[in-house]
Order: structure tokens, then C-alpha cells, then sequence
């Protein structure tokens, strides 16, 4: 047994969280009302990781959503947290939330004065939680910089992502204005996003400027044309883009996909566009969620939505630009 184990009563069919261990044979569990108790260590028994991710997984659907769902532009909320949540008026429980489809391998420790000190690491499921360490509201002022390593899995094709890793130093005068529902556990709590980007505006000048750059560098003499306005419509389906696609993994297929787009978008931003269509096609929704997420991410966005059902049966993606 070990701090953090999950464990179940022999004598009853309550569960909790090894926290402490104490004297003459006896343990500290936590159980799932923030009330922490004392039992013997025969009286208990760890329950195995495999039954707590069959039991703990959530349910997949199985059905694909409406028309209505795939058209909207606000996604469930998404993301990976820090969340405080009260277990009485002095303590909190710290919480990492995964409400993302991801499987994360993390890591997360404590700078603890210039030396590295490891809380909890394992595989955190998509939709899924585990509890760091209780924390004393009475010594926020001494709470450690907490350090957080994510690798972001997913069975299947799916866009790469980069490792995360990042470091979190609570101050008072954000963390007490930042009470909110905790995303998957449903609870109130003081909850941090740690793998949001800044989506800081795009400047068109200076996408102008990065256009011209990337040309010198390469010893090519910059066309006027770079800088022309792209087609309102812009076709992303691959045999558009190459000849060469029947040689290249899906994987490629969209890397060279996703670069089209975001080329095109530059310079519609960068020409002072206020509307482009990417067509992407229905197909398994890769491209089209690929896309969606990117544009949630930038502020020169007015909105974006599924466009030309007529034409395309909601195989493009209308943006409007600010």
C-alpha cells in the first residue's frame, strides 16, 4: 500500500484514498465526502487499477449527434485543469481534470526550493480526474510552484500535439476570484485551465512581413501574388492539393491539408478578407474537427459554422473574419 492507493472496507462497501499512514497498523483514508478516517491496515484491501479504469471509464457515444449538434460552434467544455475543491473551511482536495478525449501519461511534482519532489504520475483516462494532495487554505503563502508534464495519446490517426509541461505558482489575488464548476467533477471548486494558449490576435502587417520573410530566406524572389487574395472558396479535399496523394499516409494527407488551411486563412487575413469557405468534406470529421479546433483559437475570428448543406451537405466550414 501507498499514499494515493484507492481502497475498499472489507466490513462494508465504503471506498477511499490512502492519505496518511499512522501509528500501530492503522492508516488515514480519505472517503468521498473530504472526510478523512482512521483504519486498520487488515481491514482494508487496494483496489486493482484494472477494475478502477473499467469501472471508471466513461461511456463512449454511440451514436452520432444530429445535424443540429454538428453545426453548432461552442464545443462541450474542454481542457485540462487544476481544481481546488473545498473539503471543509480549512482544506482543499487538488484535482487533475481531464475533460478532454485524450489519454494523458502525466507527471506532477512540486519545485520544492530548487529541488523536484513528485506527487502523482500515472494515465489519466479522457473525461477523467485524479486527486493530487489535500492543501491547508492557512498556508497558501508557502503552496510550492506545482510542475505538470502531459503527453497527449490518442488510439487511432489524430493531429500530434507537442509535450506539455508547465509551471503553476498560485497568487491570492487570481485564485480566490476563480470559482467556478470544476469541468467533470461537476463541483464547486477554484479551477485553473493549464493547457490553454494565449489565441493572442493575428496582425495582418506582420503576417504580410512573415510572407516576404519566409520567401528571402529561402533566396526566392517574393511574387506579388503571395499576397493576393485567396479564393473565397478554398477545396481541401487531397487530390486538389497533390497528384501525389495516393503515395501519402493519412497521416501526411492532413498534415498537408491543415497547412493549406492555415496558409489560406493567413492571407485572408493578411489581405483584409471578411468571409472564406474551407471544404473539407463529411468523411469521418478528422479534417473538419481539425480545422474547428484551430479557429476556436484565434481571436481575428468573428464566428465560424457549417456551411452550403446544398452544395456540400456540411462538408465546409464558412469563417468570418473580424
Amino acid at each position: 500500500m501507498k499514499i494515493g492507493d484507492k481502497v475498499r472496507m472489507l466490513r462494508g462497501s465504503e471506498e477511499g484514498v490512502i492519505t496518511r499512514f499512522l501509528e500501530k497498523n492503522l492508516i488515514e483514508i480519505e472517503i468521498e465526502d473530504g472526510f478523512g478516517i482512521p483504519v486498520l491496515r487488515s481491514d482494508v484491501v487496494v483496489v486493482a487499477q484494472e477494475e478502477k479504469n473499467y469501472f471508471e471509464k466513461p461511456e463512449r457515444a454511440t451514436s452520432r449527434p444530429s445535424m443540429a449538434d454538428e453545426s453548432t460552434t461552442k464545443p462541450q467544455q474542454q481542457g485540462i485543469y487544476f481544481a481546488h475543491v473545498a473539503i471543509n473551511d480549512k482544506q482543499l482536495s487538488l484535482h487533475l481534470v481531464n475533460a478532454t478525449d485524450f489519454e494523458l501519461p502525466f507527471s506532477v511534482g512540486e519545485d520544492a526550493q530548487g529541488d523536484y519532489r513528485g506527487i502523482n504520475a500515472g494515465l489519466l483516462s479522457p473525461q477523467g480526474t485524479v486527486k493530487l494532495k489535500n492543501v491547508q487554505i492557512a498556508e497558501f503563502d508557502q503552496w510550492p510552484t506545482l510542475i505538470v508534464q502531459l503527453i497527449f495519446h490518442r488510439t487511432g490517426y489524430f493531429t500530434l500535439r507537442e509535450p506539455l509541461q508547465r509551471r503553476v505558482q498560485f497568487k491570492a489575488n487570481t485564485f480566490f476570484k476563480s470559482k467556478a464548476t470544476a469541468p467533470v467533477l461537476n463541483k464547486p471548486a477554484f479551477v485553473f485551465r493549464i493547457d490553454e494558449q494565449t489565441g493572442k490576435p493575428l496582425d495582418p502587417e506582420k503576417l504580410k512581413e512573415s510572407m516576404f520573410m519566409r520567401q528571402e530566406e529561402q533566396g526566392v524572389e517574393t511574387p506579388i501574388s503571395q499576397l493576393e487574395r485567396p479564393p473565397r472558396e478554398v477545396d481541401l479535399h487531397i487530390e486538389k492539393l497533390t497528384s501525389a496523394y495516393d503515395t501519402m499516409s493519412n497521416p501526411e494527407m492532413l498534415e498537408l491539408q491543415l497547412k493549406i488551411f492555415e496558409e489560406k486563412l493567413d492571407q485572408a487575413i493578411a489581405t483584409g478578407m471578411d468571409e472564406i469557405t474551407f471544404i473539407h468534406g463529411v468523411g469521418s470529421g478528422v479534417l473538419r474537427d481539425a480545422i474547428h479546433k484551430r479557429l476556436s483559437k484565434i481571436k481575428n475570428i468573428n464566428y465560424f459554422q457549417d456551411s452550403m448543406r446544398d452544395k456540400f451537405g456540411y462538408g465546409a466550414t464558412r469563417v468570418q473574419i473580424k
